[in-house]
């Protein structure tokens, strides 16, 4: 193995080339920069997580506080004269809390054969209980739980959330991980984190502490940190060296990484024709590579965000020099993971320059721009914003969200068309966009508006279906209770199984069994297929789920229907294996995921 050299680390050459590479600031939006909008978003949802810490930490205080309390009344039931009732939910409380299951908890077979097995989890309920079961506040007796600890931290680094596993690394003694596959694979992510949030300062000195102690780190991620850092400090000489080494050593050359550091050692700051990296092949390279792309200002391309939209979504959306298409398309993506704010994708939508002859034609540019639906979804706002007379403003906006339905993009083009519509007034010469808008100020939780136009529409029009599925998702929206959907389900339960297809057949009668209702489901079904090609879970995975169903096994049931149901979406789910996972999910945590589960479900169907 090579020895590469100490780093001594200069902090104020390493700042001025910081300060060097800085993002030019545009004011777009309520005077703040399309960088600093976005920044705010990630650090608002930092904030959140570290909110939602506290506030387990608060309840575990609680929980321990109520405790107290409830052994107390125990102790003094014969003095207090206390009646048996009384006595008898107080030992269950404490049974409750004493019984209370961490991942820790689980069988170890579940941690080494099953855990692997999670790799996809389409459902969002299913996916942030999962994370958050994973998220452990505290972790103890870790010498003991190295093996358990090590394949939590690997689950969510595989699952994208590298700041959950960074977090978890950092709270562990590692003095205490006795195995040195486990503590190099922790320092890997350390690394890997530092370069995904471009905290460059930082990977300079764990890369210098990491030589040091003459940690192995794979795919050659320590002797190329090195490298970069060199660069940074402009000690080309000694990066070239290093580099040359690093040449001779590595089986396979990694031609990104020589492409890069080739840029930087060059000094090709004029080149002009840098092609971005294609054909990435390790996730674990990746964070390395976009650090370096983006202190050298150069595009990064759309495997970026193929490869971890979670994590390098706002790298991309930041760098000027990316293509604005694939900015726009990494902008969208984070929207949806509620990593990114509408005011964020509103500036960066601004940003995009047009011209004056492109807004004169503009049935001509949407013809002009192709297949470059992001570059669509800016113009579409642009020129609505640009719109004098209310009745054209209008007519655009209901262009764009008919545009945009069309690719999936409509709670975008709602959400930023927000503040025009609130403009536009419930009169009955726009009576007959009254549903259009409708759905838009819902979909925006803007309910008040939503039922003025709903008033309006009623006042003039007969009974209309798209009224009544409107008013069911206000109260879908307004009551947190499953009936309004076992409601919707009963009233409509014959208008669903007209549908032509078969999935949306066999679901609304599931659900509606589900759900116990006094709906007659026994009509004569119609069905072509006698066999299904749907798979279902091994026998003894059922077995098990069912055994924990039982023996009401909270955590365990959470998992194993997990797994049962990796990589595939609510509607591809066997039927009679949806009705094992809903009856193990209604289980869990006193059906507290039910509703969720059953709105996902109805949304794959199209019915919401």
């Amino acid at each position: 193995m090579i020895v590469f050299r100490k780093i001594v680390f200069i902090f104020v050459i390493f700042a001025g080339s910081i300060n060097a590479t800085e993002t030019k600031i545009i004011e777009l939006h309520k005077n703040k920069s399309l960088d600093q909008l976005v920044l705010d978003s990630e650090n608002e949802s930092t904030t959140n997580q570290e909110n939602e810490n506290l506030l387990i930490e608060d309840t575990n205080i609680e929980e321990n506080q109520e405790e107290v309390i409830i052994i107390d009344d125990t102790n003094n039931i014969d003095a207090t004269n206390t009646n048996n009732e009384d006595t008898q939910n107080t030992n269950n409380e404490i049974i409750k809390i004493e019984n209370e299951q961490t991942i820790f908890d689980l069988d170890k077979n579940i941690f080494n054969q099953h855990l692997e097995s999670i790799t996809n989890i389409k459902s969002k309920t299913l996916y942030n209980e999962f994370i958050k079961i994973l998220s452990v506040s505290e972790i103890k007796d870790i010498e003991n739980n190295n093996e358990k600890i090590y394949h939590i931290i690997k689950k969510l680094y595989e699952m994208g959330e590298i700041g959950k596993s960074y977090n978890l690394i950092k709270s562990l003694d590692k003095k205490s991980i006795l195995n040195e596959k486990y503590l190099n694979y922790f320092y890997l992510i350390e690394l890997n984190y530092l370069f995904s949030t471009f905290k460059l300062d930082e990977v300079c000195e764990l890369t210098k502490f990491l030589s040091e102690e003459s940690i192995n780190l794979p795919f050659y991620l320590l002797e190329k940190s090195d490298i970069f850092c060199l660069s940074l400090e402009k000690k080309y000489s000694e990066a070239k060296l290093l580099n040359s080494l690093l040449l001779e050593t590595e089986k396979t050359t990694d031609k990104n990484f020589q492409k890069l550091i080739n840029y930087m050692t060059l000094n090709s700051s004029n080149d002009n024709n840098f092609q971005t990296l294609t054909k990435i092949e390790s996730k674990n390279l990746i964070f390395l590579y976009s650090a370096m792309l983006r202190i050298n200002e150069l595009p990064l391309g759309k495997d970026f965000i193929d490869i971890d939209p979670k994590n390098l979504s706002i790298p991309v959306i930041l760098s000027n020099s990316t293509k604005m298409g694939i900015r726009i398309k990494a902008a969208n993506r984070a929207f949806f993971s509620d990593s990114l704010s509408i005011d964020s994708i509103s500036a960066l939508y601004q940003s995009v320059d047009f011209n004056s002859s492109q807004f004169s034609n503009p049935e001509e540019t949407i013809v002009s721009l192709k297949n470059n639906n992001e570059l669509k979804m800016a113009f579409y706002f642009q020129l609505a914003n640009m719109q004098i007379f209310p009745d054209e403003r209008l007519k655009i906006v209901l262009d764009y969200w008919n545009f945009a339905k069309k690719f999936g993009l409509e709670k975008i083009a709602y959400a930023i068309t927000n503040n025009i519509i609130k403009t536009i007034a419930p009169t009955p010469e726009n009576i007959k966009y009254a549903m259009e808008i409708t759905f838009a100020h819902i979909s925006n939780e803007n309910y008040e508006e939503a039922l003025k136009w709903i008033n309006l529409y009623e006042e003039t029009n007969t009974a209309d279906e798209r009224v009544e599925y409107a008013k069911f998702l206000i109260d879908l929206k307004e009551i947190d209770s499953l009936e309004t959907i076992i409601n919707y389900l009963t009233v409509n339960y014959n208008d669903l199984m007209n549908s032509e297809n078969k999935k949306t057949h066999e679901t609304i009668d599931i659900l509606v069994s589900f759900f116990e209702s006094e709906t007659n489901t026994q009509s004569n079904y119609k069905y072509y297929n006698l066999i299904d090609e749907r798979k279902m879970p091994s026998y003894f995975l059922i077995k098990d789920i069912n055994y924990n169903v039982e023996i009401k096994n909270d955590l365990e049931v959470f998992i194993l229907s997990l797994i049962s149901i990796s990589n595939l979406s609510w509607t591809e789910l066997h039927p009679e294996h949806l009705i094992l996972v809903l009856n193990a999910y209604n289980l869990y945590d006193q059906g507290l995921l039910i509703k969720p589960i059953i709105l996902e479900i109805l949304n794959e169907l199209e019915i919401l």
